[in-house]
């Protein structure tokens, strides 16, 4: 009988005061709504930055050219990575399932009566599987291409787009890139920037061999990455690693290395601790 009354207060209190029980009833809407709001864009940032970081690729490690030293002090001219560094890993290094080495720079690239300046990235067929692409239309390019230093290219997604072409028309057409033709022989999907620069939709791939001797004319490499086995064997990859091009630069024993070895995993834990606090 008393909750009956108390039900019966509060009902003629809210009839009484109609625009002040509105009001608050719009303030704890407005406040509840507001909360789930925010809650459900933080998390939903911090999910697609973890897609987009996942999806550059995943249990790999990143080796850059670093600098010489001479009687410990750092020379101003870089050492170079080379195919031979790229071959000598793939051949000795223990508990890593591919290795892939890199050879980019930004070229004139050609069709019909457009042209543009973009990445032209000399590599290895595997580079599609270690970095997480997938073709669209068309195929990757084959170690055959790459070994017979064919003139074929595979584009990133945003490339027609920018020589406002058709992706999957380009197919079996020719683009020039340093005035030489390339047949285009695939398109990958499209990928999405984790960054405001180096955008991966934004690339040419050829074979580096193709690379090497025909476009650039040099066996530097401008970047290896491996793709480590487990991704509990990244320490002992690191030291295998480091141990196979400390030979291959003859580098004495208890001198500093001439390249630098990055880690992608550290890149995403630091994103998903950032985006966990935002």
């Amino acid at each position: 009988m008393l909750f009956g009354e108390i039900f019966n207060v509060a009902l003629g209190a809210i009839r009484a005061n109609k625009l002040r029980s509105f009001l608050t009833m719009l303030g704890i809407v407005i406040g509840v709504g507001a909360v789930i709001t925010m809650v459900a864009l933080g998390s939903g940032a911090q999910q697609d930055v973890q897609a987009r970081i996942q999806a550059l690729g995943t249990n790999l490690l990143s080796i850059q050219a670093g600098q010489s030293f001479h009687r410990r002090v750092a020379s101003a001219d870089r050492v170079s990575l080379t195919i031979d560094d790229a071959t000598a890993l793939a051949a000795d290094a223990r508990g890593l399932s591919a290795v892939v080495p890199e050879y980019r720079r930004s070229q004139q690239v050609e069709f019909v009566n457009s042209n543009i300046n973009v990445n032209v990235n000399g590599t290895v067929p595997e580079y599609i599987d270690v970095n997480n692409y997938d073709v669209a239309a068309g195929r990757m390019f084959s170690a055959g291409d790459g070994i017979a230093r064919k003139r074929v290219a595979v584009l990133g997604s945003q490339v027609p787009a920018n020589l406002d072409a058709n992706g999957p028309a380009m197919i079996v057409q020719q683009i020039i890139i340093r005035g030489i033709p390339f047949e285009v022989v695939g398109l990958l999907e499209e990928k999405g920037s984790s960054s405001g620069w180096n955008n991966p939709d934004e690339q040419i791939l050829i074979p580096i061999q193709t690379a090497q001797y025909r476009i650039f004319g040099s066996d530097r490499v401008s970047s290896i990455n491996v793709q480590v086995s487990h991704p509990d064997s990244m320490a002992i990859a690191m030291i295998e690693i480091e141990r196979v091009l400390r030979r291959e630069h003859g580098i004495a024993p208890g001198r500093d290395n001439d390249f630098n070895i990055m880690d992608r995993s550290e890149f995403l834990e630091t994103f998903e601790e950032t985006t966990q606090t935002f």
